[in-house]
């Protein structure tokens, strides 16, 4: 079908399934795009990295934003502002430096050992939910010291949860989103009862501290509670999920990564370049505010193409092609947001997926594909259903 017309046509499965060449159009002809009355896009780099950090982009929707489903997590950063964002964040960003993660990670590599330990003589498993899924989630679990169980129900919950993001989010996504935020919060409200009994020194432990001394708000403890359980693991494993697949269809970068250790942080570097696992955020500023000659006013919403700005042509050459060999300044992507909104989980992230793939690069020689892989992607997640995968 020829939709080439349609700008950004959101709910089209082509542009689901490949959106780059929209956004390549994006950013040519339309690099500040007024899609509706509210609502702005950009998707170059350059206005990208400028205008994220600007001093009136809030997190903090405005009154004629519709109630959603997220609005179940208005208690945690990714609603406030600083500087109580900032004073909240400081709050669990001790829980995440480099040398906390590097213990942390030993749990994501015992972990993928134990999956790899369970494939049979044929090298088949389904690499998604058991070496992308599982080891992510039981890290998380393990640094907010609350159980690993029901990793099914919580991964399936936590998928309902996300389709709603999209800006053509339909009823059925709505509906799946409230049935998945039940869950996930009855389950946490479950282990916050189990840790008031008996109690460890998890960072839920120190969450519960927090409100104790009337730091943290019993609500901000359940809501940044359900935060981290839920998107602990998919973010992580998609990105993880992704590098497999291109290992599997380009078997000389698998062997690359193999064979060079020298390269592996900067291939890893490149493979969130092309496919960050969320494609866009929303801003909202709080005063007006010109952007290529054009006065956005107060309040409107502003949509940052994370995705788009990755593949930029003006900053990346060859924008679709993976090369860890950019220079520095040419591998700058922003998949982790930047400014004071960057991803909080970014370093960890970076090391589970690593911890995963130096497993996987010491046991095995080939990575093929058993089946076409199955996701579910819209225009704001990208995330992986099966990935069915043989090792040799």
């Amino acid at each position: 079908m020829n939709i080439t017309h349609d700008v950004l046509p959101w709910s089209h499965p082509d542009f689901r399934r490949n959106p780059y060449p929209w956004y390549a159009r994006l950013q040519r002809d339309y690099p500040l795009y007024q899609e509706n009355e509210r609502t702005y896009i950009v998707s170059r780099y350059e206005d990208y990295i400028k205008y994220v950090k600007h001093p009136a982009m809030s997190m903090v929707e405005p009154d004629w934003v519709q109630p959603h489903n997220w609005h179940v997590f208005l208690d945690t950063i990714l609603f406030y502002d600083p500087p109580k964002h900032t004073t909240v964040r400081r709050h669990t960003n001790k829980w995440f430096t480099p040398k906390l993660v590097a213990e942390w990670v030993k749990h994501t590599t015992s972990a993928t050992e134990e999956a790899l330990n369970q494939i049979e003589h044929d090298g088949y498993i389904e690499a998604h939910h058991h070496i992308c899924v599982v080891p992510t989630h039981i890290t998380m679990c393990r640094v907010l010291g609350i159980t690993e169980d029901e990793i099914e129900l919580a991964t399936l919950n936590s998928l309902k949860i996300v389709g709603m993001q999209t800006p053509a989010a339909s009823q059925a996504d709505k509906d799946r989103a409230r049935d998945g935020f039940e869950w996930l919060f009855a389950k946490c409200k479950a282990m916050i009862d189990e840790k008031r009994a008996n109690p460890g020194n998890g960072l839920l432990d120190a969450m519960l501290a927090l409100e104790a001394s009337s730091d943290m708000t019993h609500n901000e403890v359940l809501q940044t509670l359900v935060l981290f359980y839920f998107s602990g693991a998919p973010n992580p494993a998609y990105l993880l999920a992704s590098i497999l697949e291109h290992f599997a269809r380009e078997p000389h970068l698998f062997e690359l990564y193999r064979e060079n250790p020298e390269v592996r942080q900067a291939m890893i570097n490149e493979f969130i370049r092309l496919n960050p696992p969320e494609q866009s955020f929303t801003r909202y500023p709080t005063e007006d505010i010109e952007i290529r000659g054009v006065t956005i006013p107060a309040g409107s919403c502003i949509r940052f193409m994370t995705a788009a700005a990755n593949r930029d042509e003006t900053v990346f050459k060859r924008p679709n092609q993976f090369d860890h060999t950019r220079p520095q300044e040419a591998s700058q992507h922003v998949s982790f947001g930047v400014g004071v909104h960057a991803c909080a989980g970014q370093v960890i992230s970076r090391a589970e997926v690593q911890a995963s793939l130096n497993v996987i690069a010491q046991r095995f020689k080939r990575i093929e594909l058993a089946e076409e892989p199955v996701t579910m992607n819209d225009d704001r997640i990208r995330n992986y259903i099966t990935l069915p995968l043989i090792f040799k």
